[in-house]
């Protein structure tokens, strides 16, 4: 099989250091849903919340799993999600890279398990891309295992988990694109009008963008083109250099839109960070020719960092700043090999970096001009280069110096195993091999009783996956909830925004902004929709409990009703109708019971 390698690593070969990028964003980017998640942990993840446990074991679904389904506690959620940002922050330093992912993998998991009712596809997708992370060499460069390690010299990688990821990569577009069967996607060019009369999901820019009729029509038809013909062109393999590169901007083009236009939150991030992944390694080859070019004409002699030979700690630092500030031509060696390196080492106690001009620079210094030669951080090292940094940055540098003794014992690994084993890449390629079955089963490529074979080890790993948003064609009712309620005193409140003086049925400025995240956006679709009527009473009585606990006895929340002012989007040309809905009735000391439609004005 030696003769096939050469003609499937440019259609399935990943760079190392496109893979360093992708890790750095991937765990920054988990690292921020989890941040958001945590300020929602008692609402969506404890027995206190919108969904405990108890209706979790009574639903019948036997094939979720989910650690955070030992405990109801709010602190419990909590104490998992701190867990899992800092496996999160390993990923993204590249300390124990693979085995930083396998715990974020499980994690969050986990976390989708536990409550279904607040997710989209960019969850799942992001869950996805930890799983093909543990079976990748993320961090052989550019972090914590690559500085302190001996990682591979080739930066060409390519393995069955490089080929699942950018197949899962590819997986959104192109499957989403064959499940967009309405005629609004294509022939008739409607799709985008219709999304963007959502209310409840628009932007600014989404505003103005609906204003521009004559635009929608070509938008839709390009968007949908995009998304069908994208990921063949990205492994065509013919001219695969331009094509790929060309469709990984057209994705982020497509992504960043979606970010201006529409609140999503972080799902077209989600879509960037997956998308950076097509990264070719003759890009970073460009770049670092370019880098070489710059460093020549700043001098022949390239830059150098001496370290005290007998300090573990001094070498570790300056491996770790020389892979983290992308200076991979830096010379690191101990000062006592060199006199001038060594005169100065011990008349300062200092280490010392000599530039491409032969100047000697020291403590404060030293770590200033290595940020200002970063090609990722200089605009930091000109920020701290003033006069006023000085005296503080010395004064850190001589702790840090003094307690060189101490963060020297701190074990230190040196051998690292950067490649998964063949026993972890038949696994890989297991996974790939159904994932790519269970896709093409949810389009009607292979029989849907497929579905019912993979359906259970998908569902425990959670890597089951539907790429239907806005499919077969983007929904068409819009509106907004209302949650009158009357206190012990006898006063009528907003029992969802208690701050105004009355309440109203009238249409928000911004109903998106009536959300407080998209988490509680995806959580509202499920509230009105008579597929989750179920929900209802328990997100009701989430609502009693929390207005109780913060109000005193007399202000207490008596009984509320759960309104949904529906507004179905008008065709061109057309003015918007309004449907009162009374979904619930909810008694704050007893069981609530579903209401059905009421035609607006009635009591």
């Amino acid at each position: 099989m030696n003769w096939l390698r050469p003609r499937l690593a440019p259609l399935f070969g990943i760079d190392l250091r496109t893979l360093a990028l992708f890790r750095i964003l991937l765990g920054w980017l988990l690292l921020l849903d989890l941040c958001s998640r945590m300020a929602d942990a008692g609402a969506f993840y404890s027995d206190a919340g919108v969904l405990p446990r108890s209706w979790l074991a009574q639903s019948g679904e036997r094939w979720r799993i989910s650690l955070h389904l030992a405990n109801g506690q709010h602190w419990f959620a909590l104490a998992l999600l701190l867990l899992e940002a800092l496996a999160a922050l390993a990923l993204a330093f590249g300390w124990r890279a693979r085995a930083a992912a396998a715990a974020c993998f499980v994690l969050h998991a986990s976390l989708l398990n536990r409550n279904a009712l607040v997710l989209d596809n960019s969850d799942v997708l992001l869950t996805c891309l930890l799983f093909w992370s543990m079976f990748l060499p993320l961090g052989a460069r550019c972090g914590v295992d690559a500085a302190l390690g001996r990682p591979p010299p080739d930066n060409r990688h390519l393995s069955w988990a490089s080929a699942g990821l950018l197949l899962q990569v590819m997986s959104p577009y192109f499957f989403g694109a064959l499940l967009k069967s309405g005629s609004e996607w294509w022939p008739d060019g409607t799709a985008v009008y219709w999304i963007l009369q959502l209310d409840r999901y628009l932007a600014p820019a989404g505003t103005w963008l609906r204003q521009q009729q004559d635009l929608l029509p070509a938008l839709t038809r390009s968007i949908y083109l995009l998304q069908l013909l994208g990921p063949p062109l990205a492994f065509f393999p013919l001219f695969n250099r331009p094509l790929r590169l060309l469709a990984m901007l057209l994705f982020i083009a497509l992504q960043l839109g979606l970010a201006l236009s529409l609140r999503l939150g972080l799902a077209p991030w989600v879509g960037i960070v997956a998308s950076l992944s097509l990264t070719g390694g003759w890009v970073w080859d460009a770049l670092d020719r370019r880098a070489q070019r710059r460093e020549q004409r700043r001098g022949s002699l390239p830059l150098r960092i001496y370290y005290d030979r007998d300090c573990a700690f001094c070498l570790r630092s300056c491996l770790l700043l020389r892979s983290f500030l992308l200076l991979p031509r830096a010379e690191v060696v101990p000062a006592q090999d060199a006199a001038r390196a060594r005169t100065l080492l011990e008349a300062n106690h200092s280490w010392v970096v000599i530039d491409h001009d032969d100047h000697a620079y020291l403590k404060w210094p030293a770590l200033i001009l290595l940020l200002r030669r970063s090609p990722l951080l200089g605009w930091l090292g000109w920020l701290l280069s003033g006069a006023w940094a000085a005296v503080p940055g010395n004064a850190a540098y001589d702790f840090i110096g003094r307690q060189r003794a101490r963060f020297g014992a701190l074990p230190a690994r040196r051998e690292r195993a950067f490649e998964s084993g063949p026993c972890a890449q038949r696994v890989a390629a297991l996974c790939a091999l159904l994932l790519l079955a269970w896709n093409l089963s949810t389009v009607g490529w292979l029989p849907s009783a497929l579905r019912t074979v993979l359906g259970p080890p998908l569902r425990l790993l959670r890597l089951d996956q539907t790429w239907n948003d806005f499919a077969p064609a983007p929904g068409r009712d819009d509106g907004w909830f209302v949650f009158p309620g009357e206190l012990a005193d006898g006063r009528q409140v907003d029992v969802l925004h208690p701050e105004r003086d009355a309440v109203s049925y009238d249409k928000p400025a911004s109903v998106s902004l009536e959300y407080r995240n998209r988490r509680w956006l995806d959580y509202g679709d499920k509230l009105w929709s008579p597929q989750f009527a179920e929900q209802r009473p328990y997100y009701g009585r989430y609502l009693c409990r929390r207005w109780n606990r913060s109000h005193p006895p007399q202000q207490a929340l008596k009984s509320f009703k759960m309104i949904f002012m529906l507004e179905p989007s008008p065709p061109p040309g057309q003015t918007s109708t309004v449907e009162q809905r009374i979904l619930w009735r909810q008694d704050c000391s007893e069981p609530a019971r579903i209401e059905a439609a009421v035609p607006v004005g009635s009591p």
